[in-house]
């Protein structure tokens, strides 16, 4: 047992690591059909409740992250460092480039929001290394270079892990996040701060993932990760609107995925999946829809903007109202999980949709 974390218990269970992935993909939908939450009004009623579903599903993002380090980090204990390197791109890499190119196009012939007559090779390179050619695939971005340092923390002994883990993810909360964060109150901005580089920016949740999989974490002491997660989130929804109001602008104090109040908003929330969504899973029938939404989780990444786009930009549905916003992801899933099928029909797509 671990001197630091006496309660360490091997990995005993991933099926929460399916339910937390199935809702976490459904938490990104949400938030790019809650667009609307970047086009700030004081005066028109949807942008508070943008503002809160902004909020509320803010983890998506991190908890993706997350999962990566619970189920990426005891890759050698399967295979080699150069077939991890083939599962990577085979998995990600090339879906990537593929629907980032058919994004183009579909933003030039079909939405015309792109000017062909602008789009050469350094458009289309510059925008696959940043992720924009597809505005939301900017995801892939840090999630690529997440699996290039991989290798190196799945390198560190089983037995030496959670101490050393603990010991950077702390230091990086401390020197990383919560630093940055109070100086920003103050007012001040891009002040250079004496960082954790191993533990900088996404890097911080995949040491968390792992750890927060591998440690017991006893009932109370959930209670407090809950507490301080509940915290994160008020501050989030509450900083935000009360800065962003008197500014007349979204004021982004309280955002960011590597900030203060999404750290301990998206802990507990692993947590919580961890725990309760282990429990739910026991469930046939919770189980049972898990399981197949979870063969769609990176399917619905990769198409639900298509979707979304058909559905206001084509059909010209109403992106602010509230209504739209709270059930038209789930209409969006089973779209999304009726065109995958469509799809895989064709023997080219199960590369390009797994």
């Amino acid at each position: 047992r671990s001197t630091l974390f006496p309660y360490t218990t091997l990995f005993r269970s991933t099926n929460f690591i399916s339910f937390a992935s199935v809702i976490s993909a459904i938490g990104v939908v949400y938030l790019h059909i809650n667009g609307c939450f970047w086009q700030f009004s004081k005066t028109a009623g949807y942008w508070p409740s943008a503002n809160i579903i902004e909020c509320v599903f803010y983890f998506a993002v991190p908890v993706f992250f997350m999962i990566s380090g619970a189920t990426l980090m005891d890759f050698y204990e399967r295979y080699d460092l150069k077939t991890y390197a083939k599962k990577r791109i085979h998995k990600t890499v090339i879906p990537y480039l593929f629907w980032s190119i058919f994004g183009l196009l579909f933003q030039i012939f079909i939405l015309k929001s792109i000017d062909p007559a602008g789009v050469g090779i350094t458009f289309i390179v510059k925008g696959l290394l940043t992720g924009k050619l597809v505005a939301i695939y900017w995801f892939f971005v840090p999630l690529f270079s997440i699996y290039l340092c991989l290798p190196l923390f799945a390198a560190v002994p089983k037995e030496r892990r959670i101490k050393l883990f603990s010991f950077l993810a702390i230091a990086a909360f401390f020197l990383n996040v919560l630093l940055p964060f109070a100086l920003s109150l103050y007012g001040a901005k891009d002040v250079g701060t004496f960082s954790v580089g191993v533990g900088a920016g996404y890097l911080i949740y995949i040491m968390l993932g792992y750890l927060l999989t591998r440690i017991e974490i006893p009932r109370r002491w959930r209670f407090g990760i809950y507490g301080l997660g509940l915290i994160g989130l008020l501050m989030h929804i509450i900083g935000t609107y009360q800065l962003s109001m008197p500014a007349g602008q979204i004021v982004s104090t309280y955002k960011g995925y590597v900030n203060v109040p999404c750290v301990l908003y998206s802990i507990a929330v692993f947590v919580f999946f961890r725990y309760a969504g282990t429990k739910w899973m026991a469930h046939k029938g919770v189980n049972k829809i898990v399981e197949v939404l979870s063969k769609y989780t990176f399917s619905l990444y990769l198409l639900h903007w298509y979707v979304l786009q058909v559905i206001v930009k084509v059909l010209g549905f109403n992106s602010y109202s509230l209504l739209f916003r709270l059930i038209v992801p789930l209409l969006i899933l089973g779209i999304v999980v009726i065109i995958v099928n469509v799809l895989r029909k064709v023997c080219l797509m199960d590369s390009l949709l797994p």
